[in-house]
């Protein structure tokens, strides 16, 4: 073979990253990505389910009840706020194993607490280690795959949560007949699949983009060699990264808006804000909100409303690449309101019609709850982009804390039709900032995506 010939060889074995061909190692990561959602789903909504059996084991008042039920959603707040700035300081692969290990050391003591601070620190750890999670798994996923698959791949983080929330409902379910102790054995069933997902995570290779961001292009390229079989240009492994900086990481969180991704972390946060402050609260407290409408069997009635929900994640991702992302969040937001809106304002008298409007607010919002992954890994570099979406995930969880927190107290002052208008009024701002802010992404690369932003 001529020099000539080699070289055209070589250069015809450079890809893009973004425009690589799918192959088994881009679902293998995705399938193994998921892990982290669906515990932390399943870690969120088995809590639901064992509350009402927590109160009268441990004597919680409603604000115990408020504060157990919120302190995972605060810990996310930390976690995701401070994981963030760190998972783009010291890589992806590391803090991706270490954050399962902790949900399988604090799901397993949730079942030996006695009083209701041991369980309310229990759940504020695990939050954190959720926090943590975000950040990482969409980090890592948006920078491995490549532009086709990306959209349905970071939506299908938010599918896996859901499923993992809808399992636990089905699992709470089945653990009703186990005796006094059902909600122990139902908090500390969450280390079940944990344990699973920690073997899947720990061949997962680091980021090539994060590693060239850090200034380590020849092991960027030897990742890219070995797992996708292709070249690439260091050119592009360099095209996102900013200034290496040291330290602890959290200095990205000025580096945001010094470099002028202000505007992008507002709309992430507001928009989050407004499809999860309502959700996590109703989700929470949705067999008391159903038994208040006068459904009967309310732990079934909630079990299919989130499979629902599911299905509602899985179209989402099924037309995030097709509607695009600004389409999808918008149509989302406009039909949440009209489910919260009729269940306001309708004179329902019938079981079936409150649940089908419950199931239709989950389904619109599951729909549009892919994007809460989505835009702030497409907006950000390589180099903040785990500190985006831990500043987004952060102030969502502000929102979804203090709403979850004050819900038994509101309904109990405004009834549940008054605490269900406060919830469309703020997903009315999401539609508003929706309508004003969200910018279209589906067709860029990475690069183009994040200085767009």
């Amino acid at each position: 073979m001529s020099l000539s010939n080699a070289s055209q060889e070589s250069t015809a074995r450079v890809h893009s990253l973004d425009e690589a061909p799918v192959t088994g190692f881009h679902r293998r990561m995705v399938a193994v990505a998921m892990g982290g959602p669906f515990c932390d789903g399943y870690l969120l909504g088995i809590m639901g389910v064992a509350l009402s059996l927590i109160t009268p084991a441990l004597s919680l008042n409603t604000m115990w009840e408020g504060l157990i039920a919120a302190s995972v959603l605060v810990g996310v707040f930390i976690g995701g706020a401070v994981f963030g700035p760190i998972t783009d300081r010291v890589g992806r692969h590391l803090m991706y194993v270490l954050n399962l290990i902790t949900f399988v050391v604090f799901s397993a003591l949730q079942f030996f607490v006695t009083e209701a601070w041991q369980l309310l620190v229990l759940r504020l750890l695990i939050g954190i280690a959720i926090g943590a999670d975000y950040p990482i798994a969409s980090a890592l996923t948006t920078e491995l795959v490549p532009r086709k698959i990306r959209g349905p791949a970071l939506s299908g983080l938010v599918l896996a949560w859901w499923v993992g929330y809808g399992v636990s409902f089905w699992a709470g379910w089945l653990l009703m007949g186990t005796g006094d102790d059902a909600w122990r054995w139902m908090l500390a069933s969450g280390a079940v699949p944990a344990v699973i997902f920690i073997f899947f995570r720990a061949g997962v290779p680091e980021s090539p983009r994060w590693l060239a961001s850090r200034g380590r292009v020849d092991e960027a390229k030897e990742v890219v060699r070995k797992h996708l079989h292709q070249e690439v240009s260091s050119e592009e492994l360099l095209a996102e990264s900013g200034a290496k900086r040291g330290g602890s990481g959290l200095g990205n969180l000025a580096e945001i808006f010094r470099r002028g991704y202000a505007i992008p972390a507002l709309f992430c946060s507001v928009f989050w804000i407004c499809q999860v402050a309502p959700a996590f609260a109703v989700r929470s407290f949705q067999p008391q909100m159903l038994e208040s409408f006068g459904v009967g069997s309310t732990f079934g009635a909630s079990a299919l409303i989130t499979t629902i929900a599911v299905a509602g994640t899985a179209v989402g991702l099924l037309v995030v690449n097709r509607i695009g992302r600004r389409p999808l969040l918008i149509g989302s937001f406009a039909c949440i309101n009209v489910c919260l809106i009729a269940l306001i304002v309708l004179p329902l008298h019938y079981a079936f019609l409150v649940v089908a409007l419950f199931a239709g607010f989950q389904f619109f919002e599951a729909a549009g709850s892919g994007l809460q992954f989505v835009y702030p890994s497409e907006l950000f570099p390589t180099d903040l982009r785990a500190t985006g979406v831990g500043v987004a995930t952060a102030m969502s969880r502000v929102g979804s804390a203090s709403s979850t927190f004050l819900l038994p107290m509101l309904t109990a002052d405004f009834g549940v039709r008054g605490t269900l208008a406060m919830g469309a009024g703020i997903t009315i701002i999401g539609l508003i900032a929706s309508i004003v802010l969200a910018p279209e992404t589906k067709d860029l690369g990475l690069t183009e995506a994040s200085r767009r932003a």
